[in-house]
């Protein structure tokens, strides 16, 4: 933890990377699996990036999965799978919470004005709230819905909600003085999509412990 923060730093590609954000105090780091994403990770490379992630911090994030490709990504060694699936569009994960049980996490993308799918709430420990962008799931280095993220962290207490679009040095701070304590960091702290910026991860990390301090 950075102070009071959990901190997620997705798109990880690099084992450079991965050690940067492990010496600055990240909780956990997600390997984007999911082929449509720049920051993709295949197969064939992901045992060696493993290797570089202590057990206990491996997050895989995909998109629309089945239940065999969740227990396949848990059979890799990944401690979590952080699945984004689109409500309105018909998505349902009761089978992929049936396959991974707790190590789900759930980012449903959400249109501005839609409602949450408050029928999962009982699928997963662990969400993460993204901006919103047509025809993108994640990644977009822009911030989003913050009053809707806050009013689902304050009505539903009982879970892990991470704040996720847009954070890096210039917002993080904002987002500590907001009261999210879990925070996901990506493109906001690239050189570009999966290079990590080693400066930027520094200065974001910290902005949070100045804060920590004060």
């Amino acid at each position: 933890m950075i102070g009071p923060f959990t901190v997620k730093v997705c798109g990880i590609t690099r084992a450079a990377d991965a050690a940067v954000c492990l010496a600055l105090g990240a909780d956990w780091l997600g390997v984007n699996v999911w082929s449509g994403s720049p920051r993709c990770v295949p197969p064939d490379r992901r045992a060696a990036l493993l290797r570089e992630i202590p057990q206990g911090k491996r997050v895989a994030v995909t998109v629309r999965p089945g239940a065999d490709d969740v227990l396949g990504l848990l059979a890799e060694g990944f401690d979590a799978v952080q699945v984004h699936l689109d409500p309105a569009e018909g998505d349902e994960p009761s089978a992929l919470a049936k396959a991974a049980g707790a190590r789900l996490w759930l980012a449903p993308r959400l249109a501005q004005g839609a409602s949450f799918p408050e029928a999962w709430l009982p699928l997963a420990s662990t969400w993460v709230v993204d901006t919103h962008q047509a025809g993108s799931f994640g990644g977009t280095g822009k911030t989003g819905d913050w009053p809707r993220a806050a009013e689902l962290r304050a009505r539903h207490a009982d879970k892990t909600w991470f704040l996720a679009g847009g954070l890096g040095p210039e917002t993080v701070g904002e987002a500590a003085r907001a009261g999210f304590r879990h925070l996901d960091l990506n493109s906001r702290v690239e050189l570009a999509p999966g290079l990590k910026s080693a400066e930027k991860l520094h200065a974001a990390a910290e902005v949070l412990r100045k804060f920590a301090q004060s």
